[in-house]
């Protein structure tokens, strides 16, 4: 189903890259008139100063899989192929032998193709122009070079492709015909794979990949070599592979991240429009919107959505092998379901803007790993994707994807891991916030009506005692940092900033401590420092959450763990949202205001780290 689905999307999509042929840099081009003369030297097109053309312009690059024999490409290869230049290391007969082959398919496609570049091409060997041409000074064994006619690149025209695709079939076919086991046709079939996929595109692979590989006996069924058991024709082996390289290679229908073993893939067939990265990933408001609206007005593209499906294939590298880790075909109707819940199980509100937010997946698989404290007091960052020391799971970020667009379980140890990380790093976001929701409304033992009580802003109603304590907490931080505030004394370590690890494992012994404190607090607002209402306003909050109790929870479990950091996190954003509202006049609050001149210590949720 896999192979069928690429087949699919390559006969489909405008966006294919053609059969046998591939993006490379070509590092040096020579423009040929009609009847083959030069029209100037070679041009180098390296630029060391832009990253993207370092080793020469990216041009489609007709390719198939070379090993010890001679194969030349058509009107682009290297030197030599191309003039027979001979690097320190050449052996001179077989580079002698190599120019020959190059020349020779120039003047087959010539005669084939008479209307295209071909005989302008040959043309320039036919008068003896190529011996003219030296290597220049910095020329490397390994640089592509490629002919233009008049301007045109040669090989991306469409004589070349229908040439080319001719001749590589021819190379790779295997001499025999059968029924194919992709389009279900009576076919000529292939003998190997045609192309391998760029290791840049494959993690874990070393060199170039290949999808399926039988080159030794031992690897193929009752110990036949290549593909004799898995027949497969040129045609639909053109269209998956030439499918698959260009969706992995391109940034809107594939991701992949620094230190995550995989790289995740996906189209859709049947007619849709619907973009998922988009939902995911880039939060796109437009779609959101749309996605929200349509469930709840009951109005959906029922005909398109329900004929067409959402592909995806996870795939990873062993030495030049690809690995697939994942396949998944689901209708979109399905996704959009799965969407729709993901958004519901994981918004959170901010705890310093007060809103409802969504925080998109690279984010999340971000705030999993460890979080460096800024120097001097200056803003923090995540750790980077793969660096030493990130302290996050390697298949995260693909967990996480596959969690949102399929509904498929969370990893198991990922609320502890995630509690970990906020007990050792001392922090708290939403994004964080917002996979602690998750887990929890996800977890597989907690029952409807307690998923029903984690709600993305404060429930005043839910009577878990966890998640009162962590509002206890939240409240206790928020006095003492008032009481310092008035008092005009900074704080060298918060109330929160020292209990917060031992509070989330053991609320009791934090709590009953911190009680001591909080009647000494009072007592200040109420007297040196003259603020008695104030006084009052939190002590009143305190009585009516100890009153919740009828017991604070110890040693706590994991579940415990996660109420008592989503009570802390959200009692605080309900505090700030109610200052806010304070401040423009919508809203009575007895609280004290807040600083106008606060704002936060650390990046903005969405910055890379």
């Amino acid at each position: 189903m896999l192979l069928q689905r690429l087949v699919e999307h390559a006969d489909t999509s405008r966006d294919v890259i053609p059969a046998f042929y591939a993006y490379k840099p070509v590092r040096w081009t020579l423009d040929l008139d009609s009847d083959g003369a030069p029209r100037g030297d070679l041009v180098n097109t390296a630029d060391k100063d832009d990253p993207n053309r370092q080793f020469g312009e990216p041009r489609l690059v007709p390719t198939v899989t070379r090993t010890v024999g001679i194969s030349p490409s058509l009107a682009a290869d290297n030197g030599e192929y191309v003039f027979g230049w001979q690097a320190e290391d050449a052996k001179p007969v077989r580079v002698a032998k190599q120019h020959e082959a190059f020349r020779a398919l120039i003047a087959d496609w010539a005669t084939a193709e008479p209307d295209g570049p071909g005989p302008a091409i040959a043309a320039f060997y036919q008068h003896g122009y190529a011996a003219a041409i030296s290597p220049p000074a910095d020329w490397s064994r390994g640089d592509l070079i490629g002919f233009s006619v008049n301007g045109v690149y040669a090989a991306e025209t469409p004589e070349a492709r229908r040439f080319w695709a001719g001749v590589a079939g021819d190379r790779k076919g295997s001499g025999r015909t059968g029924l194919c086991l992709v389009c279900g046709q009576v076919q000529p079939l292939l003998k190997t794979v045609p192309q391998q996929i760029p290791r840049r595109w494959v993690p874990g692979a070393t060199q170039s990949a290949s999808l399926v590989s039988m080159n030794e006996a031992v690897h193929g069924y009752e110990l036949q070599k290549f593909l004799t058991n898995t027949p497969i024709c040129t045609d639909c082996g053109l269209k998956f592979m030439t499918a698959l390289t260009g969706l992995l290679s391109d940034p809107q229908h594939s991701t992949a991240l620094p230190g995550q073993n995989a790289r995740l893939a996906w189209w859709v067939v049947g007619g849709s429009t619907f973009d998922p990265w988009a939902m995911v990933e880039q939060l796109d408001p437009t779609h959101m919107r749309t996605l929200i609206a349509s469930a709840a007005a009951g109005v959906e593209a029922v005909a398109v959505d329900d004929m067409s499906r959402y592909c995806s294939v996870t795939v990873g590298g062993n030495v030049a092998r690809v690995v697939v880790r994942d396949w998944v075909e689901q209708p979109v109707r399905q996704v959009k379901d799965n969407l729709r819940a993901w958004f519901d199980d994981h918004c959170i509100v901010d705890a310093w803007t007060g809103e409802v937010v969504q925080i998109k997946v690279s984010q999340l698989a971000r705030a999993a790993g460890r979080f460096e404290a800024g120097r001097n007091g200056g803003p923090g960052t995540w750790t980077k994707f793969g660096a030493s020391g990130e302290h996050r799971p390697p298949d995260l970020f693909h967990r996480l994807l596959g969690a949102a667009l399929l509904k498929r379980p969370l990893p198991p140890k990922l609320l502890n891991h995630v509690i970990n990380r906020i007990r050792i790093d001392g922090r708290l976001d939403p994004a964080r916030a917002a996979l602690i929701r998750l887990a929890l409304r996800r977890h597989p033992t907690l029952s409807q009506h307690d998923r029903e009580r984690l709600t993305p802003t404060l429930n005043v109603e839910n009577p878990t005692r966890a998640y009162v304590s962590g509002r206890i907490f939240a409240v206790m931080d928020d006095l003492q940092r008032t009481v310092s505030r008035v008092a005009d004394q900074k704080l060298n370590t918060t109330f929160a900033e020292r209990y917060f690890g031992r509070a989330i494992d053991n609320p009791q012994v934090v709590i009953v401590a911190g009680r001591r404190n909080v009647q000494a607090w009072l007592k200040r607002l109420r007297g040196p420092l003259r603020r008695p209402t104030w006084s009052q306003a939190y002590e009143r909050r305190l009585d009516d959450l100890f009153a919740q109790l009828d017991a604070i929870p110890s040693q706590a479990i994991l579940t415990d763990k996660a109420n008592f950091i989503l009570g802390y996190h959200q009692q605080r954003a309900d505090m700030r949202t109610e200052r806010i509202a304070a401040t423009a006049n919508k809203k009575n609050t007895d609280l004290p205001p807040e600083p106008a001149d606060e704002a936060p210590t650390t990046n903005k949720e969405g910055d890379d780290a």
